[in-house]
């Protein structure tokens, strides 16, 4: 069926089918001017198109048959109506990139790798944090005593002992004394020391670094006594100072003939038990 349209600028009226229309969203250009308008807007009535256009043959619209008519007043140089149709251009932007097959397979690839790094990275620092705690058992378990128990059932499965840290610079010789204590025996003298812990957590036991000198503090006899050396049989070793705390060392030495006349003691970090 056609229809009658007419251009809002020149008024210039022609006809259009509804297919021409439903093709563009109604979008015709005037043949006259030019001008894009919408066809479907700027359709005429019934009786505006029977004032412009007479019946002349039996294709009728509502009594009308519709043919181009020139609007008044004409225009000088009034040529052919015509419908053209433009197409609005959009833009969409680019298109997108279309990975190839080897693009495909080498991003799954990346993507593979990138997995086995992280599970290797995750890994490395489980394994790293699992020997700071073997190497820093005794002082956690000193600092945090809630973490004993496991850590001790952690060194029962790897054979290894849960001992206080070994901080002789934290432990100070509060009194120490060699006296004979047979007058019979010169040679035989004991030596009394007072050991105080001045940390906020328990130590382990040091070893004595004893010393024998002449009248001049010319060196005689040097020895290291390790803590099961020095302590009381029914002591623990592995147990070590308590925080804040004193004990005092008693050991008997055998000096022959060397008859030392003073002496020099000293701390050191002792080994594991």
């Amino acid at each position: 069926m056609n229809l009658i349209t007419q251009c809002p600028s020149c008024g210039t009226s022609f006809r259009v089918t509804e297919p021409q229309l439903q093709a563009h969203g109604g979008k015709v250009r005037c043949g006259n001017c030019m001008t894009i308008f919408n066809g479907r807007e700027a359709l005429l009535a019934v009786a505006e198109a029977a004032k412009a256009v007479p019946v002349k043959s039996s294709h009728d619209i509502a009594g009308f048959q519709l043919e181009p008519v020139e609007p008044v007043p004409a225009p000088t140089a009034a040529r052919a109506p015509e419908t053209i149709i433009e197409e609005e251009e959009q833009d969409y932007g680019p298109a997108p990139e279309q990975l190839s097959l080897e693009d495909q397979l080498y991003a799954s690839e990346r993507r593979r790798s990138a997995r086995i790094w992280a599970a290797g990275t995750v890994l490395l620092g489980f394994v790293l944090g699992a020997q700071a705690v073997h190497l820093y058992r005794g002082e956690l378990a000193a600092r945090y005593p809630v973490l004993k128990p496991h850590l001790a059932f952690y060194c029962e499965l790897l054979e290894c002992t849960v001992s206080p840290p070994q901080r002789p610079k934290q432990i100070a010789i509060e009194a120490s004394d060699l006296q004979a204590t047979d007058t019979t025996r010169p040679g035989v003298i004991r030596l009394t020391a007072t050991l105080r812990n001045h940390a906020g957590h328990e130590l382990g036991y040091p070893a004595l670094d004893l010393v024998l000198t002449n009248t001049k503090e010319h060196t005689l006899a040097r020895r290291i006594f390790l803590p099961r050396e020095y302590l009381d049989r029914g002591r623990d070793v592995a147990a070590g100072i308590p925080a804040n705390a004193e004990v005092t060392v008693r050991l008997d030495l055998d000096t022959g003939d060397l008859n030392p006349a003073g002496f020099r003691l000293d701390l050191l970090a002792a080994p594991a038990p």
